[in-house]
C-alpha cells in the first residue's frame, strides 16, 4: 500500500482549494448534493498530498476528484455506505478545529466555511464530541 503524509483539510487555505471550488461550488454546480462536495473535497486533498502531485496542475487534480466523485455516486448512489472512522476520530485536527471554533461562539455556517465542511457535518461533529464529553464525565455504571 502506498503511504504518504496526507494534508489536513482544516489547515488548507482557500486558495489551495480554489481549483476544486471553481468546479463544485453551489453557484457553479447547484445540482451537486453536499455529500458529493465533501467526497470531492476529500479526494482532492488526497490527490494534492500524493507523491508526484506537484508535477500535475491543481486544476487537473480537481477535475480528477470530480470524476472520481461522480464514479462513486454512480456505483454507490442511493445507498448509505458506512465508512468507519476509528476510535481516534476525536483526535483529528479537523475535529479539534471545529470544536475550537464552536467554543469561540462562531455560527455553524462560519465554522463550516472556515473548515470547508458543510453545516450539517459541523453539527454532526459537535454532537459526537458532546456525546464523548458526557460519556467521559459520567463514566460507566457497574451493573453487576
Amino acid at each position: 500500500m502506498l503511504e504518504f503524509d496526507r494534508k489536513d483539510l482544516a489547515e488548507m487555505r482557500p486558495d489551495e482549494l480554489a481549483p476544486l471550488e471553481a468546479l463544485i461550488a453551489p453557484e457553479v454546480a447547484p445540482e451537486w448534493p453536499d455529500t458529493w462536495r465533501e467526497l470531492a473535497t476529500s479526494l482532492f486533498v488526497t490527490l494534492l498530498s500524493a507523491p508526484g502531485a506537484g508535477q500535475v496542475a491543481p486544476s487537473a487534480l480537481a477535475q480528477l476528484a470530480v470524476v472520481l466523485t461522480m464514479g462513486i455516486a454512480q456505483d454507490m448512489g442511493g445507498t448509505q455506505p458506512y465508512i468507519p472512522v476509528g476510535a481516534d476520530v476525536m483526535s483529528s485536527a479537523r475535529v479539534r478545529r471545529v470544536v475550537d471554533l464552536l467554543a469561540q461562539q462562531l455560527s455553524y455556517k462560519q465554522v463550516a466555511d472556515a473548515t470547508c465542511l458543510t453545516e450539517s457535518r459541523v453539527r454532526h461533529i459537535e454532537r459526537a464530541w458532546r456525546r464523548e464529553q458526557i460519556a467521559a464525565r459520567q463514566g460507566r455504571l457497574p451493573l453487576d
